[in-house]
């Protein structure tokens, strides 16, 4: 996998998080609108993502960088191999969105190691947002069986 490829797949992946935050957001407005501002916000952050790993595919930001050395492998990374999402249900898209989020900061988390300064402190806190997106789908989650 070339560092290009790597890019593109990290945004495509970061526009299907956007895409699933932003149906949730339609689900929850018929169906439990107390969530409608948990989706918006995460969704926001996939777009801040997204834009983010655009602007260094443009720029390449990250060409004559150590992730360089470790392309082969992080190309076996799961976020890298998910495909396209069809949740009929908020309960399936919550699940959907919870394990992607979960691939998320696992390959953030490895790219934030592998990374030094700013680039890494960059990858850190796109980490820390995934994280933070899993928590609060995983209490989502919690919260339909009650609702």
């Amino acid at each position: 996998m070339k560092l290009q490829e790597l890019l593109k797949r990290l945004i495509w992946q970061e526009n299907e998080l956007y895409n699933l935050h932003k149906l949730g957001e339609t689900f929850a407005t018929f169906e439990r609108p107390e969530l409608v501002d948990a989706f918006r916000m995460m969704a926001e952050e996939e777009l801040r993502h997204r834009k983010t790993l655009e602007g260094m595919l443009s720029t390449g930001t990250l060409e004559r960088t150590a992730v360089i050395d470790y392309l082969d492998s992080l190309s076996i990374e799961p976020m890298l191999t998910d495909s396209r999402a069809e949740p009929r249900t908020l309960e399936e898209l919550v699940l959907e969105a919870l394990v992607r989020e979960k691939h998320s900061y696992e390959l953030y988390t490895r790219l934030s190691s592998i990374l030094s300064g700013s680039l890494g402190q960059i990858f850190r806190m796109m980490a820390g947002e995934e994280l933070k997106h899993a928590y609060r789908l995983r209490l989502i989650y919690e919260g339909l069986g009650t609702g």
